[in-house]
């Protein structure tokens, strides 16, 4: 049994049982008609059962004494880097370029970097990704997105 599991376990199961009776304490309401305490609440109540789940998975697994497993091991740094890279290009192009645009080129590189398909299927999910997204924020939601060199 890993110690350190078993009291993180039961830090975030305390906090958990402080999120709800604080929540509680300033009206949770109903589905209906939440109160101000209903999110945090049912927050609270997630938390808690992670941390149980947590608790009692750790209860129950055998693990071997000492087993110490490098985290860094197998890590690709040169697609950590792309996907950083990436990133950074979107935030800085996308109220110049626009939404559309920004985000199927984002999508191409991100779908290209996790796994290496057709450049036709990676390109189709770029597109579909960027206007499923473009019609539920915009068009459905109504959030206003850079309309950029396209005009929409």
């Amino acid at each position: 049994m890993n110690s350190r599991d078993q009291i993180s376990g039961l830090f975030w199961l305390g906090i958990s049982i402080f999120v709800c009776l604080e929540s509680s304490r300033v009206g949770i309401g109903t589905f209906h008609s939440p109160g101000p305490g209903f999110l945090p609440f049912w927050a609270g109540v997630v938390l808690g059962t992670f941390a149980i789940i947590l608790i009692v998975t750790n209860i129950l697994k055998k693990q071997k004494e000492n087993e110490i497993t490098n985290l860094w091991k197998g890590v690709e740094w040169s697609k950590v880097i792309l996907v950083f890279a990436s990133l950074f290009i979107y935030t800085t192009l996308f109220t110049k370029v626009g939404y559309l645009i920004t985000t199927f080129g984002l999508m191409a590189v991100l779908f290209s970097v996790v796994e290496r398909r057709k450049i036709w299927i990676q390109g189709v999910t770029a597109l579909i990704t960027a206007l499923v997204t473009y019609f539920v924020f915009y068009k459905w939601l109504g959030v206003q997105l850079p309309k950029g060199i396209l005009g929409f």
